[in-house]
């Protein structure tokens, strides 16, 4: 099983890491730079509030469905289920409309989003058919349909000399909604390929909502707490700020691509071995140390070399002290325990530990507010990204201890010496390259420098071995 899930991943990852790095560090730069921090920052601001109550476009029925799927070989659905999310779809245009015009956003900058969000909405939908039929080649297609039609098309306009600051957001949201609208067909198309929507049967829709109300309640939850940042920074600040801190966090976005793909592929495998009773400590372990070769250097890069990536991308000119440094220092650090949410956080979603899952995030988000409620006024988007490390943290642990405590997974003082030996060598690793200078050269040796010290740390040695042995 783990040989398959290694591949099936390495598919995945190769597909997003193909298209998106482009998407974000090509066109969504592009697109940063030609606006600015005040346009950039009232587009990410309304892009914020669409994703806090992007809840109400899911409510638990995307995770409901590809746990649905996974443990049935027959691949029913339920009716009821797409008229409950048109229903859905319906209160969120309502709602995003209410409490962004009563902040007096952009109009049509609102529709385009709350329409892109829709259309993406869908798509998961779809997609969440494919993962739980664990068609996970056709899923991966479909998760980077929208990117490639959106970049073939802004990439149109960039090279035609037509995208500019006058037209730009409008060219921007376009495309995504194309790009969007062809996802969407192709993951209808693929989903409903040996997948039956049934009479809704015994299925009513309170026992419907009953089985989705934790999901609801813990992804609200999580959204809050990760996405109310931008809206506290932009009505207790400016916009310019929410800018600013909006180019950091799209790449903390970008690293989350990593894990987030790993967490689509693990919900219906849970899902299946908890049905089954099978043991799952090894497959948690394995993605953890899978998470971390990617998550440490990550961190180490915000740390050691931020500065030299910001002026890079944006030629903000700062230096390894200055706050937008430290800004991105501390949401790329941000990285290690969301990602670590993605494997142990979905465990515990696949055992139905809900209300746990869904009492922890409520804390954490009531922290979260909290924090950005003392923190943004002392050091503005600093003390966001504050707010998010500890927030992050905090929920993190709490999905590492709830799955320990539902024996999903051992924490011997083995692995513990080995999870300290691998930071120690991630941080050992990119600070002395950092010492001999600064600049992209030293950022790529401290990143096959890390390679290396994977390989002399034994991060992987069990699995090596094991291919080892199969090619003797």
């Amino acid at each position: 099983m783990q040989r398959k899930f290694i591949s099936n991943l390495i598919i995945l990852q190769l597909l997003n890491w193909l298209i998106k790095p482009v998407w974000i560090f090509w066109i969504e730069v592009k697109v940063q730079n030609t606006l600015g921090n005040i346009w950039y920052g009232e587009y990410y601001a309304v892009f914020g509030l669409a994703l806090l109550f992007n809840i109400l476009l899911d409510f638990g029925l995307n995770n409901y469905v590809a746990s649905r799927v996974a443990q049935s070989n027959e691949h029913h659905i339920p009716g009821r289920i797409f008229r409950l999310r048109m229903l859905l779809a319906l209160f969120y245009i309502v709602l995003v409309a209410l409490f962004g015009l009563l902040q007096h956003m952009e109009p049509w900058l609102l529709g385009l989003v709350v329409l892109n969000q829709l259309l993406a909405s869908f798509t998961l939908f779809y997609r969440a058919v494919l993962q739980g039929r664990q068609l996970f080649r056709t899923d991966s297609l479909a998760s980077v349909a929208d990117r490639l039609v959106a970049i073939l098309v802004i990439g149109w306009f960039i090279g035609t000399g037509a995208f500019n600051a006058y037209n730009g957001l409008k060219i921007f949201l376009l495309a995504q909604t194309a790009g969007y609208v062809v996802a969407l067909c192709f993951s209808w198309y693929y989903s409903r390929r040996g997948t039956v929507i049934s009479a809704d049967g015994e299925t009513k829709l309170r026992d419907l909502l009953n089985s989705t109300a934790w999901f609801a309640v813990l992804a609200f939850a999580m959204a809050v707490f990760t996405r109310i940042d931008t809206q506290m920074l932009k009505n207790m600040v400016n916009d310019g700020a929410v800018g600013g801190y909006a180019r950091s966090f799209r790449f903390l976005d970008a690293a989350l691509i990593f894990s987030t793909l790993i967490s689509s592929q693990l919900l219906p495998l849970f899902s299946r071995m908890l049905s089954k009773s099978e043991n799952t400590d090894g497959l948690i372990w394995l993605n953890t140390r899978i998470i971390l070769l990617v998550a440490l250097p990550l961190a180490a890069t915000g740390a050691y070399f931020g500065a030299d990536i910001l002026n890079l991308f944006y030629h903000t000119g700062v230096n390894s002290c200055s706050p937008k440094s430290r800004v991105f220092h501390l949401l790329m650090v941000s990285f290690i325990p969301m990602a670590m949410v993605h494997v142990f956080g979905t465990w515990l979603t696949a055992a139905g530990k809900l209300k746990f899952l869904s009492f922890s995030a409520i804390g954490c988000m009531l922290l979260n507010v909290g924090l950005n409620f003392w923190l943004i006024p002392r050091y503005g988007a600093l003390g966001t990204a504050m707010a998010c490390l500890i927030t992050q943290s905090v929920f993190a642990l709490l999905c590492i201890a709830g799955t320990i405590k539902n024996n999903g997974f051992q924490l011997t003082l083995k692995r513990l010496l080995q999870l300290l030996l691998w930071s120690a060598a991630a941080e050992v690793v990119f600070g002395l390259w950092q010492l001999q200078g600064s600049g992209l050269l030293m950022l790529t040796a401290a990143g096959a420098s890390w390679f290396i010290a994977v390989l002399l740390t034994g991060m992987f040695w069990p699995e090596l071995k094991k291919f080892a042995k199969r090619g003797t």
